[in-house]
């Protein structure tokens, strides 16, 4: 045994050692935006240490102040959660049908589907834009409730392949007896997925959802184009405005995106065990 044990130990040191540099250089641009927020615009060019001379702590309140985070950070709330609970709903539902139920051309479909996975979402931007101007949901005229509801189907929408392809592996990795017993009970199909099924899925779920939750927290390139009123703005966007003076304040900048990922770290360290595990059972098994 201790022979086996030394004959693996130089291996599994090498691996701590290169996941260790990997995580130093992963965690690095984080640790720089930390501390040039910290720090004055000067100090920022001129000071390469993550340690500052002098810690300045009102360019964190003073950006606070000026992205107003609790006003926009209420329309990014809306919208990343509305988007989240539809792709869970939506596509727990497409999943279990792959997963638990016979259909012709089942499998067709659902390689159709992860052959989406492949396409670029910024190649379908210019029609979808179209598409979502054209009915009403985007451009001058379109209210608030409106706007929004443009941003979130296309979100929704794009997060399909993915989503189902883990909630599908995760569901047939469940045993068979579990749907044939709750069949004999006199359950239906549907009791059977949202009453045994879906509570199961809680790992699932919230993999899908922080993930997604993320995705549509940071997006960008859509609400820019869509979103043409500044009370409706999300953080990103505000963001991109915080600082339109000739010279870069790049404190401010730093100050704003800590401000702006903050909620994503506490939502992740909130749920990280639940997002292993899923990321263990939706793409590993099945």
């Amino acid at each position: 045994m201790m022979s086996f044990a030394k004959r693996f130990l130089p291996s599994k040191v090498f691996y701590y050692v290169i996941l260790t540099i990997y995580a130093a250089i992963s965690i690095y641009p984080f640790l720089w935006m930390v501390s040039s927020s910290l720090k004055s615009n000067r100090e920022v060019y001129g000071n390469k240490s993550l340690i500052p001379n002098e810690f300045h702590f009102e360019v964190l309140i003073d950006t606070w102040n000026q992205l107003e985070f609790f006003k926009y950070s209420v329309n990014s709330v809306v919208i990343s959660v509305t988007t989240v609970l539809g792709i869970i709903l939506v596509y727990s539902m497409a999943g279990y049908g792959f997963a638990k139920t016979e259909f012709k051309g089942r499998d067709i479909f659902f390689l159709g589907f992860l052959g989406v996975l492949l396409v670029p979402g910024v190649s379908v931007l210019i029609p979808l834009v179209q598409l979502v101007r054209s009915l009403g949901l985007g451009g001058a005229n379109a209210s608030q409730a409106a706007t929004y509801a443009g941003l979130i189907l296309p979100m929704i929408n794009g997060a399909g392949p993915f989503a189902i392809f883990f909630f599908r592996n995760f569901f047939r990795s469940l045993p068979n007896e579990l749907h044939d017993a709750a069949r004999v009970d006199g359950c239906s199909e549907w009791g059977i997925y949202y009453r045994i099924y879906l509570p199961l899925s809680a790992p699932v779920i919230a993999t899908v959802g922080i993930l997604n939750f993320i995705a549509s927290w940071n997006g960008y390139i859509l609400p820019s184009i869509l979103i043409n009123n500044e009370d409706w703005f999300t953080l990103p966007l505000k963001l991109r405005d915080l600082d339109l003076q000739a010279v870069i304040q790049w404190n401010v900048r730093m100050a704003g995106s800590l401000i702006t990922v903050v909620p994503i770290i506490i939502l992740f360290l909130l749920l990280q065990r639940y997002y292993i595990r899923g990321l263990t059972a939706g793409a590993t098994k099945g």
